[in-house]
């Protein structure tokens, strides 16, 4: 549906992007007249629309909670949740890592996650060594959402946020600025790609655009300012905008 990419990524041999340790090669970039997003509106989830309207249920069904983060490994692989449950609880509000193979997704709305008044001291934080970098000092409950992550991990909200490049046209080298990442979709326990909203500065763009992400360390890492996408303008002109409303509400 999309013009195939063209310019630098198509003479060069491979495309080395700033501040990563890692090569993406021309073979491995997805030519945007190959990607559709039938997939994604089939069982996508937005980790946006996760943040902003989930809530999270028990195992009886009782309200206890929300979805306040989403841990990612390097691999792109979903780790947990981060939920904030518990305040009718005796404990009060209470923030827990849940892994991600506990977690129920009952609708694009609502998860469900196994843990009780008398278990939520078996999910904390740190439990599961996700948190690396983070000390883990105090119980659980004294932990907020804007925890520090390791080399393993990254939060849903460090990538959520940035700006967004693309590649200059060929022979001018470089990366301009063209908008920024508002959403992540998962598919499949796993990120399928990143969802960017053009600056009002593009002429025409109707915004916003999903496209295929390429991994940690690849266009982006934590802590870094820009993603970087392996596309030039020729190549996204013609995008088809995502379109939110083909979600639905049940997966």
């Amino acid at each position: 549906m999309l013009t195939r990419i063209l310019g630098g990524l198509a003479a060069a041999t491979a495309l080395t992007l700033p501040a990563t340790a890692q090569t993406l090669t021309t073979e491995n970039v997805i030519a945007l007249d190959d990607w559709n997003y039938d997939e994604l509106y089939a069982n996508g989830l937005s980790v946006d629309q996760m943040l902003d309207d989930a809530d999270v249920f028990g195992p009886t069904g009782e309200e206890i909670g929300t979805v306040e983060n989403v841990l990612i490994g390097t691999d792109g692989r979903v780790l947990s949740i981060i939920a904030q449950v518990g305040g009718f609880w005796d404990i009060g509000d209470t923030h827990i890592n849940v892994p991600w193979d506990q977690v129920q997704v009952t609708s694009r709305e609502a998860v469900a996650i196994p843990v009780t008044e008398d278990t939520v001291e078996d999910y904390s934080l740190y439990a599961d060594d996700l948190v690396t970098a983070a000390e883990a000092t105090g119980a659980v409950e004294e932990v907020d959402d804007d925890l520090a992550t390791g080399p393993r991990v990254w939060r849903a909200t460090e990538l959520i946020g940035d700006y967004a490049r693309l590649r200059e046209d060929e022979g001018v080298g470089g990366y301009a600025n063209y908008g920024y990442v508002n959403d992540i979709i998962i598919r499949d326990g796993e990120v399928a790609a990143v969802i960017v909203e053009p600056d009002v500065g593009w002429a025409g763009a109707r915004g916003p655009y999903a496209y295929p992400y390429y991994g940690y360390g690849v266009g982006w890492q934590p802590g870094t300012a820009y993603y970087d996408l392996p596309y030039g303008r020729g190549d996204v002109e013609n995008m088809e905008a995502f379109d939110y409303d083909r979600f639905g509400n049940e997966l």
